[in-house]
């Protein structure tokens, strides 16, 4: 192991450009950790981690050994140093343990890691017998370098700091309680047992205290129950002297094993209640996360955000954002719904938001209010301002809380994040289907509006240079082509304006009365130019029901349908008209098949798409790819339906129209 100081200036600054754009993450396993302690040191160490993985192009990791003895406010600063870690594209994982130099070792040995990054020793101003990690470390050994960071700038000499829980009487009273239980029966057992048995029986209220008021309590306990033996129970009796030599160690080692007995159980409730609290809080910000990601647009991310704030902290919570450019910084979201911010407030917001950091109660600008203002920053975009009205609190907020409320804005502002990137992909799919859209319609437009309006133009120009050489059959053939062409232009023309109006719902549906005979012929009427070599069979029952329909519409689907029939047909190909009536549905079933190159089964349900005209098939490369579009629209603007399936025998292609029949008392009071 090789031992390398990297002493470095300005460590403690904030990260300049390479934190704001974390590097992309590199394959391959882990090949540096960053050892933290939960200590003012660990930011630095984070960036110094940061500094040499993207010198050197290596995968990251920061590790922290829980011991389970870490208090509020070291638990803090490892999340913020772990969060920093993240921001900075490195990976975070704790390690549960007690010895941190072999749990470190043993890690780093597991993970074949190169390089372990830890913090310099600090001057110990107490437990001098203790020898600092990195002696440890080179002391064990290992096939790694060992970088040591240092700061530039003198450090003041370090003085461990206690927290002090305030004393409950229900420590004293759990100690004092088992300890006069353990006398009472020991007095009951002491005719039966020796005196180093009886000290067993106070070795359980010790236990007993320890589980149920924790460390303190055992302490006293093992005080109380040390005195409680002496006096009662050795020779002289009610007495704190002791006459024989044999129960001084018996004494000595009761009240040895009590204290050793008191902090093991001590710390294990700790443990116990530590993961508990650990647990329920993973199970809540759990939750949290679950309900953020199914969350679907930004305004239900913002009203989860600030319901849970307001639940777990039992502050008012409001949400400030500014709707547009011009629009101000306001209030979008509250809880509860009555909460105001006076003019002051809205200032401390404004001040936030510009300056993406925080402002109000808590913070270093304007600590007079009564709210706390938080950005909530993502890539140096500000998607809003969360602020706390933390001075309905008397006791302020602990560490713990501090905490909880770094993790939930953190979550909150990746959930803004990523309904403001599915928005704006969103946005960028519907920009590139209009786009395909409008080419679509200009390649139709270009091919299907040029190429009659070209016959027209050349059969006009022909009739009028070519006149005097031109007989009665040649200029009556002209004049149709250009009759022909007209028409066929102003059907292009009609499935353009029938696909807007069906596209901005402008469609009214004025029904009447009408045979299917009468819809058919006039279709095919209409029709008779381009059915010109083409056989027509049409095959319904005499007795079907007259239709409820738009006729118009109908009509119009039906040439579309036949006329998109005969452009696939071969010359003298056969079209086939058919027609039933499915009793159980209520239903008229009308069937147009022909005798073209088919569609393949995967291309026809996309055959009703706008504009899709495929490249073999009934639809190829002829027409706009508009009329079968409009087709499903009609119908289905009349109830109806409509689908392609496989021609009779296989052959061609069948275009199957469904459309719903009229209740019999509707039909029979409209003859009245």
């Amino acid at each position: 192991m090789s031992e390398i100081e990297d002493s470095r200036h300005d460590v403690d600054a904030e990260p300049a450009l390479e934190e704001a754009t974390p590097p992309p993450s590199r394959p391959g396993r882990v090949r540096l950790l960053a050892a933290l302690s939960g200590g003012e040191e660990d930011l630095a160490l984070v960036r110094a981690a940061h500094r040499i993985a993207k010198r050197d192009g290596l995968r990251w990791r920061a590790v922290h050994v829980d011991n389970g003895r870490a208090t509020a406010e070291r638990r803090l600063r490892l999340e913020q140093a772990f969060a920093l870690a993240s921001r900075l594209g490195g990976e975070t994982h704790l390690i549960q343990g007690q010895g941190r130099a072999s749990e470190l070792l043993d890690y780093a040995q597991a993970q074949r890691i190169s390089t372990l990054v830890v913090a310099r020793p600090r001057p110990s101003g107490w437990r001098f017998w203790r020898r600092p990690l990195v002696d440890r470390l080179l002391h064990k050994g290992g096939t790694f370098d060992l970088v040591v960071v240092a700061e530039a700038g003198p450090r003041p000499r370090f003085r461990p700091r206690r927290v002090r829980v305030p004393l409950s009487w229900r420590e004293p009273a759990v100690a004092v309680v088992w300890t006069l239980g353990a006398l009472v029966v020991a007095g009951g057992l002491d005719v039966w047992l020796e005196l180093a048995n009886l000290s067993v029986v106070f070795l359980a209220a010790v236990l007993a205290s320890a589980a149920l008021a924790g460390t303190r309590a055992a302490m006293l306990s093992a005080v109380l129950g040390f005195l409680a033996f002496n006096f009662f129970f050795t020779e002289p009796r009610l007495s704190l002297a002791i006459g024989q030599r044999g129960q001084v160690l018996t004494v000595l080692f009761f009240l040895l094993v009590a204290v050793v007995v008191g902090q093991l159980a001590g710390s294990g409730r700790r443990r116990l209640l530590a993961l508990r609290t650990s647990r329920e809080q993973t199970h809540r910000l759990l939750s949290y996360s679950r309900a953020l990601s199914a969350a679907t647009d930004r305004d239900q991310v913002r009203d989860i955000g600030v319901s849970t704030l307001e639940q777990w902290l039992g502050v008012p919570v409001v949400f400030l954002d500014h709707e547009s450019s011009e629009a101000g910084l306001a209030v979008r979201a509250a809880r509860p719904g009555d909460v105001a911010l006076d003019g002051d407030a809205l200032a401390a917001a404004r001040w936030c938001w510009h300056h993406r950091q925080p402002s109000g109660l808590g913070s270093e600008v304007q600590t007079t209010l009564r709210w706390r203002f938080l950005p909530l920053v993502e890539q140096s975009r500000v998607l809003g301002v969360v602020g706390l009205e933390l001075a309905v609190r008397d006791g302020g907020l602990g560490a713990d809380e501090e905490a909880l409320i770094d993790t939930l804005v953190r979550q909150l502002v990746m959930a803004l994040e990523r309904t403001r990137l599915v928005a704006e992909l969103s946005e960028v799919r519907v920009s590139e289907e209009n786009e395909r859209l409008r080419s679509a319609l200009l390649a139709s437009v270009s091919h299907d509006l040029r190429t009659p309006l070209a016959s027209i133009i050349g059969s006009a120009s022909s009739l009028r240079e070519l006149e005097p050489q031109l007989s009665a059959d040649d200029r009556r053939e002209l004049l149709d082509g250009i009759l022909a062409e007209s028409e066929r232009l102003n059907r292009y023309i009609q499935n353009l304006l029938d696909m807007t109006r069906l596209g901005q719902g402008g469609l009214k549906i004025e029904r009447d009365w009408i045979a299917l005979d009468d819809l058919v012929a006039s279709a095919l009427q209409r029709l008779s130019a381009e059915m010109e070599g083409l056989e027509v069979v049409r095959d319904w029952p005499d007795d079907l029901p007259l239709l409820h329909v738009h006729p118009a519409l109908i009509e119009q689907a039906l040439v579309n349908v036949i006329d998109n029939a005969a452009r696939f047909s071969p010359s003298g190909g056969r079209v086939t008209i058919d027609a039933e009536l499915d009793e159980e549905a209520r239903e008229l079933v009308l069937e147009v098949g022909d005798q073209g190159p088919g569609i393949p089964p995967e291309q026809r349900e996309a055959v009703f798409d706008m504009f899709h005209t495929g490249g073999e098939g009934d639809r190829s490369r002829y027409g706009s790819g508009l009329g079968l579009a409009i087709c499903r629209g009609m119908l289905g603007a009349h109830g109806g339906s409509i689908r392609a399936a496989a021609g009779k025998g296989g052959e061609g292609t069948r275009i199957v129209m469904r459309l719903p029949l009229p209740e019999a008392q509707e039909e029979a009071g409209d003859d009245h």
